[in-house]
């Protein structure tokens, strides 16, 4: 799966350079304003085609979310707002891992803890760049 997800992202990462070269008239590509709304509305089919139990369409439009939120990435990588779409990734899997470690439902309540403190974190490391 990793390799796929890997491809996966080349792929999205080649669509932005397209639309960023192309979209001469801004027709669909408003940078990440463009993928916000995009998700939204992703999200609004994935929901419709849930209620009606139906795999193969299901499937499709969750593929169809996962694309929009890696063009989002890519387009915010773009304009400067992340640092890289692989720093997105690395802070996801130490927030969770650190969050999911020993889950068990005698420990579940770690999880609040640990969301607590990894937000503290978050927010030092946000001080330390943006406060001076």
């Amino acid at each position: 799966m990793k390799n796929l997800l890997e491809k996966i992202n080349t792929l999205s990462k080649k669509r932005i350079k397209f639309y960023e070269k192309n979209n001469w008239d801004n027709w669909f590509y408003k940078w990440s304003e463009t993928f916000f709304e995009q998700i939204s509305l992703e999200l609004q089919e994935v929901l419709d085609e849930n209620k009606l139990n139906n795999s193969i369409y299901l499937e499709d439009e969750l593929w169809d979310v996962l694309w929009c939120y890696l063009n989002l990435l890519h387009s915010l990588k773009n304009e400067w707002k992340i640092t890289s779409v692989k720093k997105v990734f690395e802070r996801s899997y130490k927030k969770f891992t650190w969050r999911i470690e020993e889950e068990t439902w005698e420990n579940n309540w770690k999880w609040n803890e640990i969301k607590k403190s990894q937000k503290e974190e978050l927010k030092k490391e946000n001080d330390l760049i943006y406060k001076k």
